[in-house]
């Protein structure tokens, strides 16, 4: 009767996970229904009960919370967490009727089902009732006109080709290769074209136009028996019969690899604006030079133990969450110490079919978690907000190097998807973008396809971070996630990017 009775109807959390802090304002009342003989213990559960509302038992760990003002009703659970006296225990034995916990699911009515069809929901519906001044709509009035698309081509020629877009002009404008027997994938508008050459002459092999509700574009063999019986000619046809399938059944087209399955790695959950995620993180913020420059040493005033961070959901569709102030000063200045020499003119794709484009005039560089001590604690910190875990959130794991990016005035990335295909399962999973330095005018990064096609810039501050998924939860690639870093109109701009992968590298 002396030691404490401990009831943890929760589930473990991943190892990623860090203890939460409470909700701001206190602890909810608790509903403990207490008769003359539980008198008491009143006090003792008034005080013990701590609430946890989990919204997804696969995202959301017990370490983790969503505020509770923000969870949909029909979505809501209660957890009690409770840690009783023996005083308490004796009460309950006396008395079997005091109620310990009241874990329950809250149901919707149909009067609260009713409010939203009523204009009166409880929750965001729109970025004015967020009342964030970082963001704002593009546009007053949902885009009607030409729209932004992913495209997939295939190859089925056993010849490399060279793809250019149809400008107007003879020839076009670069926009890469394709190899033989292989695809490639790119961001184009309903009823642009594109000419492919075979590579390295000026020999004309067709012209493809895109068109709306179409994602895939195949390029035909010039004989077909040379190639029907390949691996990648077989795999091309199943990929069409599924591609046509999906669209069917969902109304979007499958724009990610084909065949993969959902992803591996947690969501957060985005189930309404302004919805909140907080997470405590043990990586605490440097704010000062450190007594020690491997931050080992003890009680350092530079040194925070912790640090709590939220997640604000800002669009749902794509999912776009606002973190504000990930960094400190300290650490934004230490990165572009870092980066201010590596920095050279960006390339758009990667690897062998990278090349210099207008569409993005930028400068960037790349720095790995291993650089520095204090980059190390920051990636331990993106490991929490992310709910990865800390190991995996490294390079040739789930990770790339964290790219460092500068815009002078005028220069831009045109609106682009983050994912592509590579032939191969592994896709961009999610970006997280730093604010590091921000323009005095313009920079900012827009979703031009949120909101029902009005679109939505984001200006955040310096520290501030973005995260955007770059995949639907059924593994396919989200087209919405189409996003731009906008013209510096004046000063300039500096971010880093963290794209992570799933499956692993």
């Amino acid at each position: 009767l002396i030691a404490p009775i401990h009831i943890d109807r929760s589930q473990h959390a991943p190892p990623t996970a860090t203890a939460p802090r409470r909700e701001k304002g206190g602890n909810r009342p608790t509903p403990c229904y207490l008769d003359w003989t539980g008198l008491l213990t009143a006090l003792c559960c008034n005080t013990a009960l701590d609430y946890r509302l989990i919204d997804s038992a696969r995202t959301t760990s017990p370490m983790t919370r969503s505020k509770p003002s923000q969870l949909p009703s029909n979505r809501r659970r209660t957890e009690a967490h409770t840690h009783f006296s023996s005083i308490f225990l004796l009460a309950f034995l006396f008395n079997p009727q005091v109620a310990l916990t009241k874990a329950e699911t809250v149901t919707e009515t149909a009067a609260e089902a009713g409010n939203c069809a009523e204009g009166s929901c409880p929750f965001a519906q729109g970025l004015e009732d967020l009342n964030i001044s970082a963001l704002s709509y593009i546009l007053k009035t949902p885009l009607k006109d030409t729209r932004p698309m992913g495209a997939k081509f295939r190859n089925l020629m056993d010849t490399d080709l060279e793809m250019y877009w149809d400008d107007g002009s003879e020839q076009g404008v670069y926009n890469g290769f394709i190899g033989a027997l292989s695809g490639s994938a790119t961001l184009s508008y309903e009823g642009h074209s594109f000419i492919f050459y075979i590579k390295g002459t000026k020999e004309r092999v067709t012209k493809i136009t895109m068109q709306t509700g179409k994602a895939i574009y195949v390029i035909p063999p010039r004989d077909l028996e040379k190639v029907e019986n390949t691996e990648f000619y077989q795999k091309t046809m199943a990929e069409l019969e599924f591609f046509d399938q999906y669209q069917k059944e969902n109304g979007k087209a499958w724009l990610s690899y084909f065949p993969r399955g959902k992803p591996i790695l947690p969501m957060w959950p985005s189930d309404h604006l302004g919805q909140v995620i907080s997470v405590k993180s043990e990586s605490g913020k440097v704010v000062c030079d450190p007594s020690q420059p491997d931050l080992k040493g003890q009680n350092d005033p530079c040194v925070r133990s912790e640090a709590d961070i939220d997640l604000r959901v800002i669009a749902t569709e794509p999912r776009v969450f606002l973190i504000e102030n990930l960094l400190s000063s300290y650490e934004l200045e230490h990165i572009l110490d870092l980066a201010k020499e590596r920095v050279h003119r960006s390339s758009v794709g990667n690897g062998a079919s990278a090349y210099k484009s207008n569409t993005r005039t930028s400068r960037t560089g790349w720095l790995k978690r291993t650089d520095s001590a204090l980059l190390n604690r920051v990636f331990s910190r993106f490991s929490t907000v992310l709910n990865i875990s800390d190991d995996k959130l490294a390079h040739n794991r789930v990770a790339e190097n964290l790219q460092v990016v500068h815009y002078d005035v005028g220069q831009q990335y045109t609106p682009h998807h983050d994912f592509g295909d590579s032939g191969r399962p592994n896709q961009r999973f999610l970006t997280l973008f730093i604010y590091i330095h921000t323009a005095e005018e313009g920079g900012g990064t827009s979703f031009p396809k949120a909101y029902g096609g009005r679109g939505m810039q984001v200006h955040p501050k310096a520290g501030d971070a973005l995260l955007w998924y770059n995949m639907l939860p059924d593994g396919n690639s989200d087209e919405m996630s189409l996003h731009a870093g906008m013209p510096v109109i004046k000063g300039e701009k500096w971010g880093c990017n963290l794209w992570v992968w799933d499956p692993e590298l």
